[in-house]
């Protein structure tokens, strides 16, 4: 295709003036012009990227689904902006910004592409990430002190009590017991925290987590009087979801302690489990708990993942800080809804591919 005529200086000289990497692209996927700061972006040249496959920027990857979605989002809508890792002249890559406008010139159908390196921006987020976790076990760290400081008082208290007695006081033996166990189950807990593996998400059929996964939860509720009711509903059970089914057991086996214990004291012995598709973006499928038990105050209910919240004695209160770790770190999501008196719902969702649509599917 003729590259721009009669217009092309001036159009050239206008692009290098603009503080941005612009690129012009012909419906037939070439490069028809290209300012100076996407010949340096691009590490191209004077004239280097004029002419070439529009395609040969894009990871080879990408050039089969994504570039072509890409550039029938442009045709069909008028125009495009999502990220995409692109490639320099010299072999190296780096994270971008891409917008698109659609446009006619001259009777060509043609698109003025705008990229901005994002590199910079990516690793500025990666470091609040960081600081976000960072700020996490700050705060656990205060949890942590407060946990350990209540025991470690009470036992040095009744030891140094036994220490001026001349008779054993077994009542204060065994508060001293009782504080040291709590100190080795807390310390348990949060070294069985620290050293949990990353779990190792990978698309596996629905129906295989069903049947490893029910069975444990089958067990454990019949064990404690109660009945559950399982249902797959639609054809969900059919597809395939992102998901470790170690890792996903004992966040869900977690949630099935919580919910029993809470029924424990109710005449409800009924708990539910369903596994349907998702409503909700970018998720395809739900594996949903209900109980009908207490429920969960609508005060409580925002602290209820928070390191060491727990209402009932005897808990350290760390089984839904460690679900919620579990489903994160696997790129699913997790919802606990509840009203007072009848009872609680947590949702797991999960997703079928990690990537996104457009990067997967033909448009």
């Amino acid at each position: 295709m003729q590259v721009l005529e009669s217009d092309s200086d001036l159009l050239a000289s206008i692009f290098d003036l603009l503080n941005s990497t612009v690129l012009i692209v012909f419906e037939d996927g070439s490069i028809a012009m290209a300012n100076k700061r996407a010949e340096n972006l691009f590490r191209a040249g004077a004239g280097g990227l004029t002419g070439l496959a529009f395609s040969e920027i894009f990871m080879p990857d990408d050039r089969e689904i994504l570039l072509p979605n890409i550039l029938h989002l442009t045709n069909t809508h008028g125009e495009y902006e999502g990220e995409a890792m692109l490639m320099r002249r010299d072999g190296s890559t780096f994270m971008a910004l891409i917008a698109t406008s659609a446009f006619k010139f001259n009777n060509h159908h043609a698109a003025i592409i705008i990229i901005n390196d994002i590199s910079r921006l990516k690793g500025i987020e990666r470091i609040l990430n960081q600081s976000e976790r960072m700020a996490f076990w700050g705060a656990m760290l205060d949890d942590i002190s407060h946990q350990i400081r209540n025991p470690v008082l009470a036992i040095g208290g009744f030891a140094r009590r036994l220490a001026n007695l001349d008779v054993l006081r077994k009542d204060y033996v065994q508060v001293i017991l009782h504080e040291s166990s709590r100190l080795e189950l807390l310390l348990s807990t949060l070294t069985e925290y620290i050293d949990m593996p990353r779990p190792i998400a990978e698309p596996t059929p629905i129906s295989r987590v069903i049947e490893a996964v029910i069975p444990e939860v089958q067990r454990f509720v019949e064990g404690h009087g109660m009945t559950l009711h399982f249902k797959c509903l639609g054809d969900v059970c059919t597809q395939d979801c992102v998901i470790d089914i170690r890792a996903f057991q004992k966040a869900l086996m977690e949630c099935v302690k919580n919910a029993c214990e809470d029924c424990a004291e109710t005449e409800s012995k009924v708990l539910k489990l369903f596994v349907k598709a998702s409503d909700r973006e970018p998720y395809n499928v739900l594996f949903e708990l209900r109980d009908y038990g207490h429920g969960i105050r609508p005060q409580m209910l925002p602290k209820v993942f928070d390191p060491f919240f727990s209402t009932k004695s005897g808990h350290i209160g760390m089984g839904l800080t460690f679900a919620r770790r579990i489903i994160d770190e696997q790129a699913g999501h997790m919802v606990i809804e509840s009203e007072p008196n009848l009872g609680t719902t947590v949702k797991f969702y999960f997703v079928k591919e990690r990537r996104r649509s457009i990067r997967t599917q033909r448009l």
